[in-house]
């Protein structure tokens, strides 16, 4: 993966995230604790699964492309799945001006 985010972009989408996590657990309630065969339930599990699946994967991919416009490999996004509050860094910390290793400086 290459690439580059702003500050700016990356918390709009970790906040977008959130929302789409928000979603995914309320599937997953509404999917009860899957003791019953109901086909119903199943659905709202298999739902909700999939979509906090697709909240994780776009938390990654957006952690990975801000790594690199502040110039850090997107390894240390391991360090951040330990410490989440580092997330905060990532959203305050600005990214290395001009082109670096990862490609041109995002612009917007």
């Amino acid at each position: 993966m290459n690439g580059r985010l702003g500050r700016l972009e990356y918390f709009i989408r970790l906040c977008l995230i959130g929302i789409l996590y928000g979603l995914g657990i309320l599937f997953f309630m509404l999917g009860g604790k899957g003791e019953s065969l109901n086909p119903v339930e199943l659905v709202f599990l298999f739902i909700g699964s999939g979509i906090l699946l697709v909240s994780f994967l776009s938390w990654w991919l957006s952690t990975v492309r801000r790594l690199h416009d502040m110039d850090f490999s997107g390894w240390w996004f391991l360090l951040i799945c330990v410490f989440p509050i580092l997330m905060l860094v990532l959203c305050l910390w600005p990214g290395v001006q001009g082109y670096n290793r990862f490609g041109p400086p995002h612009i917007y």
